[in-house]
C-alpha cells in the first residue's frame, strides 16, 4: 500500500486548485471558524457545582465505521482540552480501525473507564435507532434526562432528528448530519440554531463542493447514484443543486429502507444492490457517485463496483476514505475528522460550562483532503498526469 502525505507545497497546490474549481466562498469558512475558536477557546474543565462529574449519553443509528472514527476524535478533543484525563482513553484511533470498534463497543468501554474528574458516560445510556424501537428510546431519554445524564451526543441525521424533537431538559450536540437545517435538527446554522437546547455541527453544501471538484478533473454528462432510504441523509438535494449549477444529468435509483441485521437479510440486500449496480452500468453514465449508507460492509464494495469499472466508469465517493481502500476510485473528503472532533468537543465544553447550546456557532468548513486508488485509476484509464497526482494527499495501491 502507498500512503503518501505531502507537505506545504501540496497544501498550496490543493488550495489553489479548489479555489479554481469551487470558488473562494467554498472554503472561506475554515478561516472564519479558526479565528472564532481562537478568540474564545474551549471552557476550562470543572465538575458540577455539587462536585460530581458530568454524565453523557449517546444516540446513534447503527454500526458505521465513520461514526466510530469521528467519535474517537471528539474524545481526543475532550482529552486535549483537559476534560478527559490524558492517557485514560481505553482505545486509540488505530485500535478503532484495526478492531473495527462500533460506537456501542467504544461507549461500553468508556463506561467502565475512569476518565478523570470531570466527565463520565452514563451506564446503559447508549441507543441504536436501527436496532431498537424508537418510541422506547424516546421514552427512556425523557425519563432519564437530567437524572442519569446531563448531555446527549447524537451521530447523524436520524438520531439528531429524534432527540431534537423530544425537547429534553438537557442539551444535545449532533455531529455529521448531512443537512441539520433541512432535516429539522436545527432551524438555522447562521444565527443560533433556533432551538435553545440543540447544537449541531454543520458542514455546508458538502456534495456540491465535492461534485464541482470531480467535474473539474474530468467533466461528465450523466452521473449515476443509488440512494438508500432518505434522500436528505444521502445529500441528494445538494447533488441536484450541483447538477443544475454545473449542467449534468442525474441517473438515480432509489432503494427503500429494509432490514439488514441478520446474515440472511444482508445476503438478500446485497444481492439486490449488486443487481442495481449492474443495471446502472447499462445506463450510459460516465461517472458514479457513491453515497452514504448504501454499502456499509466494506468487503462487498469491489464486487459492487466491478460492473462500472468494466465500462471505465469512475466511482467518486461522498463519505469515508476507507471506501477508497476497498475499491472506490477517489474521494475528496470534506470532513477533516480530527479538527471537526475538536470543534464538537469545544462546543461540548462550552455547553457544560453554562453556554446555551443554541447560541454557539455551528458551521465548520473543512479543508479538502484527496485520496485516490491508483489501481482503479490505471484500470479505467483515468487521467493521471503529474499535476493531478501532486495534489493528492493520499495515493493508495495494493501493489506497493
Amino acid at each position: 500500500m502507498i500512503n503518501w502525505r505531502k507537505g506545504i507545497c501540496s497544501a498550496l497546490l490543493i488550495t489553489a486548485m479548489i479555489f479554481t474549481a469551487c470558488g473562494n466562498a467554498d472554503i472561506a469558512g475554515a478561516e472564519d471558524f479558526m479565528a472564532e475558536e481562537n478568540a474564545g477557546g474551549p471552557a476550562e474543565p470543572h465538575t458540577k457545582e455539587n462536585g460530581e462529574k458530568y454524565r453523557l449519553a449517546y444516540v446513534d443509528y447503527d454500526e458505521y465505521m465513520p461514526a466510530s472514527r469521528q467519535f474517537g476524535y471528539i474524545l481526543q478533543g475532550l482529552e486535549e482540552y483537559g476534560w478527559i484525563r490524558e492517557g485514560s482513553l481505553p482505545f486509540t484511533q488505530e485500535d478503532i480501525d484495526r478492531d473495527e470498534l462500533s460506537t456501542k463497543q467504544m461507549y461500553d468501554m468508556l463506561v467502565k473507564t475512569d476518565l478523570g474528574d470531570y466527565i463520565e458516560f452514563a451506564e446503559d445510556a447508549f441507543y441504536y435507532l436501527g436496532y431498537e424501537d424508537e418510541e422506547v428510546i424516546a421514552g427512556e431519554l425523557k425519563k432519564r434526562a437530567g437524572e442519569d445524564f446531563d448531555l446527549v451526543i447524537t451521530f447523524g441525521t436520524s438520531a439528531g432528528v429524534l432527540v431534537s424533537s423530544l425537547d429534553l431538559p438537557v442539551p444535545m450536540t449532533d455531529f455529521s448530519a448531512t443537512d441539520p437545517v433541512a432535516s429539522g435538527i436545527i432551524e438555522s446554522s447562521t444565527e443560533g440554531s433556533g432551538k435553545p437546547n440543540v447544537w449541531a455541527q454543520v458542514e455546508p453544501k458538502v456534495p456540491q463542493r465535492q461534485l464541482k471538484y470531480y467535474y473539474s478533473l474530468k467533466p461528465f454528462e450523466r452521473l449515476g447514484v443509488i440512494v438508500y432510504g432518505d434522500e436528505v441523509i444521502s445529500g441528494i438535494p445538494d447533488v441536484e443543486a450541483a447538477a443544475k449549477e454545473i449542467g449534468f444529468e442525474i441517473v438515480k435509483y432509489n432503494i427503500e429502507e429494509q432490514p439488514r441485521e441478520t446474515g440472511e437479510e444482508l445476503d438478500a440486500y446485497y444481492k439486490m444492490v449488486k443487481g442495481k449496480f449492474e443495471q446502472m452500468a447499462e445506463e450510459d453514465i460516465d461517472a458514479f457517485l457513491f453515497p452514504p449508507d448504501l454499502v456499509n460492509d466494506q468487503e462487498y464494495l469491489k464486487e459492487m463496483f466491478e460492473p462500472l469499472y468494466r465500462r471505465k466508469i469512475p466511482v467518486y465517493c461522498m463519505d469515508d476514505v476507507a471506501t477508497v481502500y476497498n475499491g472506490a476510485m477517489m474521494i475528496i473528503s470534506a470532513t477533516d475528522f480530527e479538527n471537526v472532533g475538536r470543534f464538537v468537543a469545544d462546543a461540548i465544553t462550552k455547553i457544560l460550562s453554562g453556554a446555551e447550546a443554541g447560541s454557539l456557532p455551528c458551521i465548520y468548513t473543512s479543508a479538502p483532503y484527496i485520496c485516490v486508488n491508483l489501481d482503479v485509476i490505471r484500470r479505467i484509464d483515468y487521467p493521471q498526469d503529474f499535476e493531478f497526482l501532486a495534489i493528492c494527499d493520499e495515493i493508495y495501491s495494493e501493489d506497493r
